[in-house]
C-alpha cells in the first residue's frame, strides 16, 4: 500500500539518507527513494520536484544541523564562531555515512548545490576573523577544524578516540589562547 504524499519530507529525506547509506551515492534516484518509503514516485516528486532538489534538501539538513550545534555556544565568549566549529565536530563524532554520501552525491550531480555550503563557510571565515585579535591563528585553527570534519566525512582513517579527543583538547587550548 502506498504511504500518503502530502508533508511527507522528512520521511522521504530518511529514505534518501538510508539509500546513500546502504547504497552510495551513485543509487540515490528518485526511483530508490519512492520503494524506500513505500510512496509512488509522483508521491516523492510532490514534495521534491527532482533529483537536485532532493540533494538540496540533504545538503540543507547537514547544514542546519551544523547550525544548531554552533547555536549552542555562548556568542559573548571571545572566538565564538571558532568555538562553535570545535563544538559542531566534537558534537558531530557519530555522524552518519548518509550525510556524508549526501554531500558526496551533491557535490557529483552539480558542484552548484553546494553553493549554500559556501556561503556559510565563506561568511563564517569573515566572522572568525573580526573576532579573533589573531586573524590568521584563527584560520590556521579553522583549517585544523575542517581538516578533521573532511576526515570524517569522506571516512578515512579515523583517530582512535584518545587521539581524536587530545587533538580536540589542543585546539580547544589553541582557540583559548588566542584572547
Amino acid at each position: 500500500m502506498m504511504k500518503r504524499a502530502r508533508n511527507a519530507s522528512a520521511d522521504i529525506l530518511a529514505a534518501a539518507r538510508e539509500v546513500t547509506a546502504r547504497h552510495g551515492a551513485g543509487k540515490l534516484t528518485i526511483d530508490s527513494v519512492a520503494r524506500e518509503t513505500g510512496m509512488s514516485k509522483g508521491g516523492v516528486l510532490y514534495n521534491f520536484p527532482s533529483k537536485q532538489a532532493l540533494l538540496s534538501a540533504l545538503l540543507q539538513d547537514l547544514i542546519e544541523e551544523h547550525l544548531e550545534s554552533m547555536s549552542q555556544i555562548d556568542q559573548a565568549k571571545p572566538n565564538a564562531t571558532l568555538r562553535g566549529h570545535l563544538h559542531s565536530l566534537a558534537a558531530a563524532t557519530d555522524l552518519k555515512a548518509d550525510l556524508s554520501m549526501a554531500i558526496l552525491a551533491a557535490a557529483a550531480e552539480n558542484p552548484e548545490l553546494l553553493n549554500p555550503l559556501r556561503q556559510m563557510v565563506e561568511s563564517n571565515q569573515c566572522e572568525i576573523a573580526t573576532e579573533s585579535s589573531d586573524p590568521v591563528g584563527a584560520q590556521v585553527i579553522l583549517a585544523a577544524l575542517d581538516g578533521l570534519r573532511f576526515q570524517q566525512l569522506l571516512r578515512l582513517p579515523p583517530y582512535d578516540s584518545k587521539t581524536r579527543d587530545a587533538i580536540q583538547d589542543r585546539l580547544e587550548s589553541m582557540i583559548n589562547d588566542l584572547q
